[in-house]
């Protein structure tokens, strides 16, 4: 029948509504529910959005009580559907009470949200200049990267300049040297820091005390000095240390001591005729009080590769006697050579108060200053004492063998890449 076709169709619509069998009032009956379906769609979307914020516990166990009949499990997807804005509006809620009291939190929270690294911002300029500095790092002594730059100085350089490709040894000082390492990831060398001062090792200390000089002129015997000095070994490896010249040089901080003219002829035993020189040099540090504050005073050349440290096991018996060192027997009598000497204070204020006997008595313009320190000082009554062990080991007396690792010195190294070499082999193996 056709009335009841319209109320089928129409019960298929709204079941709860009134019958109507016209054209109009299907279309009222049909906008009608979407609208009451709309309302009750936001009704429940406004209860969701104000519900208080749980736990994820918390909120299963709230669904489960309100929406899921007694006995059965809430469906899967009613749990994610409902979750999702309550964490939002959670962490919404959070964020805006951080922001209220927390400037700096605010801040970060929108640095976060903002696209590259959490530090993508810019650097304060203290910041900046703090990374610099932590970034840079002179090498100090005893580190891998001070031997390194010295090696490279000192030998490197000298016995093999292709090594070192844009580094010319007359120009590249320590800190050059240490840039080019780094950049060329030798040496275990950072950086170096700019405008700061290279560093320079401690003098040694012990017991007894040593006052070491030398008398040095311009060339390579100022430039072992500065080896010297920049390694903290020789007479830098002495308790106090001085450096005589007729040119005022400053050495890594060290001034030198000025005398008159370093020239020097030849003796009669075919060696330096340099007493006059030496005479100029005793007279400038023994009218000073500088080295009576020490056990005992010692002069060593330029060239003469010098262990301090073994030299006390030789002298610490001695103290307060009036002593000086004969220290090659090869020929007899035996003497002193001037590579090494080694005086007991006591000896040398003796020769202060006397010496104008011994210009006197010898032809010091014709003898090397060796010989006649030694004949003046006997003619004094100074005591000389014989040690051959590992005193002194001279070319001239009984020949070099840097590979001993006991002998006092080693004479004589008169470039500085021969010079390190050989203290290199007597305190390092070579290394």
């Amino acid at each position: 029948m056709p009335g009841s076709r319209r109320i089928e169709e129409a019960d298929s619509l709204l079941a709860d509504g009134p019958t109507v069998s016209h054209t109009s009032g299907r279309h009222w009956r049909f906008h009608g529910a979407a609208f009451i379906a709309g309302l009750c769609m936001l009704a429940a979307l406004v209860y969701v959005g104000r519900r208080p914020s749980f736990s994820a516990p918390e909120r299963g166990q709230a669904m489960s009580q309100e929406e899921t009949p007694q006995g059965q499990q809430p469906a899967p997807t009613i749990l994610a559907a409902n979750a999702a804005p309550t964490l939002l509006k959670a962490d919404a809620d959070k964020e805006y009470v951080m922001a209220q009291h927390n400037p700096k939190e605010k801040e970060a929270s929108e640095q976060k949200k903002a696209p590259g690294p959490p530090d993508a911002g810019p650097l304060k300029k203290k910041d900046a200049e703090e990374s610099k500095s932590k970034s840079c790092k002179t090498a100090k002594p005893g580190d891998t990267c001070y031997k390194a730059v010295l090696w490279a100085k000192w030998i490197g350089l000298i016995e093999h300049p292709t090594w070192y490709p844009g580094l010319k040894r007359a120009t590249a000082n320590r800190m050059a040297i240490q840039e080019w390492l780094h950049n060329n990831s030798q040496g275990d060398c950072h950086r170096p820091c700019e405008h700061e001062k290279y560093p320079i090792p401690p003098g040694g200390k012990g017991k007894p005390s040593l006052f070491c000089f030398s008398v040095a002129r311009m060339g390579p015997e100022m430039d072992t000095m500065f080896m010297q000095r920049q390694m903290g070994a020789g007479i830098f490896a002495c308790d106090g240390h001085a450096v005589y010249s007729d040119t005022n040089v400053n050495i890594d901080g060290l001034k030198t001591t000025l005398i008159r003219s370093t020239a020097s002829g030849v003796s009669t035993d075919k060696t330096a005729a340099n007493s006059q020189v030496f005479m100029n040099t005793w007279n400038t540090l023994l009218t000073s009080t500088k080295w009576y504050e020490y056990d005992f005073i010692a002069k060593v050349d330029p060239d003469c590769v010098f262990f301090p440290a073994r030299l006390r096991g030789h002298v610490h018996t001695y103290v307060g006697q009036n002593v000086f060192f004969l220290n090659c027997g090869k020929y007899v009598p035996a003497t002193m050579y001037g590579a090494l000497e080694v005086y007991s204070k006591s000896s040398l204020g003796a020769y202060l108060s006397a010496h104008g006997r011994c210009e006197s008595s010898f032809p010091f313009g014709a003898w090397g200053e060796d010989k006649y320190m030694t004949n003046c000082l006997e003619m004094l009554g100074c005591k000389s004492v014989v040690d051959f062990g590992n005193f002194l080991h001279d070319e001239r007396c009984w020949g070099v063998d840097c590979g001993n690792k006991q002998a006092v010195a080693f004479h004589a190294f008169k470039q500085v890449n021969q010079w390190y070499n050989c203290w290199l082999l007597s305190n390092h193996n070579g290394f």
